[in-house]
């Protein structure tokens, strides 16, 4: 090879710019935006899907910790202020990610999964933290100051639920795993269905006080709503993995 073919193959690797060697046809640098530029749109095409799911397991983890927070404020009525803090900040980090989920779906030209799924799913769990939420702020403003085994009884329901949705979103793509995971959330709802049915029967024995059947009635029925909720979740991901079994 001759001495200017060897110097134009360096130039053109990027190893020298020397001003007597002709300047190739491109030069790194440029090389290197394509390059970029080219993972950008690899990157729409086919994205990243460990982040994708990663994303939705953290968002279904963050129910977990919120429906702890719940069963520790009805366990312990004196820290239910605090726990309504934590259950507020949480609910605001679950809503964020959700969002955040949502805009980044739209952005993909091919999702890991169906995008009206996805969307729907997302959308889902938000709602059973808003729930829980929702509860929480409840009990405070209906003044539950009392332990009641009930209340207690149905927010470990609820706990028993989300974590069955945790361990069902963080096996998404596994279909077998998925419907076992659903037939414990309908079952953690069922049983809840029983405690509730019994605790509203419970208020209206006796000559009970108007005001506290009012209080507690309302309360039962936003913890059997959220467990509700839960069973949602469940319908959806049981149709998610019929769809990838």
């Amino acid at each position: 090879m001759s001495d200017y073919a060897i110097r134009n193959a360096r130039v053109f690797a990027g190893y020298t710019t020397l001003e007597d060697t002709p300047r190739p046809v491109e030069t790194l640098p440029r090389r290197s935006k394509r390059f970029a530029a080219l993972k950008e749109v690899m990157q729409w095409y086919f994205p990243d899907e460990r982040k994708f799911f990663e994303h939705l397991s953290g968002i279904a983890a963050r129910l977990t910790i919120i429906a702890g927070f719940l069963e520790e404020a009805l366990d312990e009525p004196t820290r239910l202020p605090e726990s309504v803090r934590n259950i507020d900040r949480m609910e605001r980090e679950t809503d964020v990610a959700a969002h955040d989920l949502d805009v980044n779906l739209d952005k993909l030209l091919i999702p890991p999964m169906d995008r009206e799924d996805i969307h729907l799913l997302s959308s889902q769990l938000s709602r059973i933290a808003d729930f829980i939420g929702g509860t929480a702020r409840r009990a405070v403003s209906l003044g539950a100051t009392q332990r009641r085994e009930p209340a207690v009884a149905l927010a470990r329901h609820i706990g028993r639920a989300v974590r069955e949705i945790e361990a069902a979103v963080g096996h998404i793509r596994s279909g077998e795993e998925v419907l076992a995971r659903c037939r414990a959330m309908k079952q953690a709802e069922e049983e809840g269905d029983a405690v509730w049915e019994a605790a509203v029967a419970e208020l209206f024995t006796g000559t009970p006080d108007p005001v506290d059947v009012i209080r507690w009635k309302t309360l039962y029925d936003q913890l059997e709503d959220t467990l509700d909720a839960c069973e949602d979740v469940a319908d959806e991901l049981e149709t998610i993995a019929v769809k990838h079994i």
